[in-house]
């Protein structure tokens, strides 16, 4: 994904922040170990929450923690989660995210990225093919990421002019997958809780990319607007992050509720902060 989902720092405590930590890099070893050097490139703190969060709804799962050292940390040892369902359903999502996100690029972006997306897709190829090899879950997984890919482009041709209804390939996609790893008694609320994390990550990076395309004449459904852009997509993103708090509250989290709540209702708002402050530091003509 984009990297939008991230904790708030100064409210995370810390022993909070080295759970989070611990999550992090055990995700990135599992890609490595899993899939290669090739897809710990695509570890996103998206992928950690989701691991995170599967964490703290599956009672079955029991954490468990090393201590080691990796390439980026080779004179200190780090503590690492070790592979569970959680961070094995996240690795594989990341994998099938990644292949049809570089097929994207190679149809939609300028000439260089397309170079370099042509480089990276064997790899993402080969990584997905592993991934689907797992069985019927990466299967559904990948069918989901085809069809969200397939509606979004349509979307896009058609020059949508509606925020919400662009979102929408990428919200049912998440709420697909956060229906594969739910079980009966929280299924509605986590598929819910996908629809809409999807719906903010689909604004959140439309907003993130706002000037650009403005620039470069792109697709952007926020360009449609005739004044406040920035305002609108400001007060839809604030609201859907409201709601996914309201979803947190009634999901039962067995462990790391404190870093859910503080990355869902502090980390979200936050990040729709900082894009638009940077891009009213640009417009003004400050430094970043």
């Amino acid at each position: 994904m984009f990297g939008y989902i991230k904790p708030y720092r100064p409210e995370l405590k810390i022993r909070e922040a080295e759970d989070y930590r611990a999550v992090y890099c055990g995700l990135c070893r599992e890609l490595g170990k899993s899939y290669g050097i090739f897809a710990k490139m695509t570890l996103s703190y998206d992928f950690a929450f989701m691991a995170m969060l599967i964490m703290s709804l599956d009672k079955d799962i029991c954490p468990s923690f090393e201590h080691c050292r990796c390439v980026a940390h080779p004179f200190k040892k780090q503590c690492r989660c070790m592979e569970n369902r959680a961070v094995s359903f996240a690795t594989k999502a990341s994998m099938v995210l990644t292949y049809y996100k570089i097929k994207d690029d190679i149809a939609d972006k300028g000439f260089f990225k397309k170079i370099a997306a042509f480089v990276l897709l064997p790899f993402a190829s080969s990584a997905r093919k592993k991934a689907l090899a797992t069985g019927k879950e990466a299967e559904l997984m990948d069918k989901a990421a085809a069809e969200m890919m397939a509606q979004q482009k349509k979307l896009e041709e058609e020059k949508c002019s509606v925020a919400d209804m662009a979102a929408q390939p990428t919200a049912k996609f998440l709420e697909e997958l956060m229906g594969l790893c739910a079980s009966a008694e929280n299924e509605r609320v986590l598929r819910r809780f996908g629809y809409l994390l999807g719906r903010y990550i689909y604004l959140c990076d439309a907003l993130d990319d706002l000037e650009d395309d403005l620039k470069k004449r792109n697709y952007n459904p926020f360009s449609f607007a005739e004044k406040g852009a920035k305002e609108k997509a400001r007060a839809e993103l604030f609201m859907t992050v409201a709601e996914l708090c309201d979803d947190v509250e009634l999901m039962e989290l067995d462990r790391y509720k404190e870093i859910v709540e503080n990355i869902v209702c502090l980390g979200l708002k936050s990040e729709v902060q900082r894009i638009i402050d940077r891009k009213g530091g640009e417009e003004n003509g400050k430094s970043i």
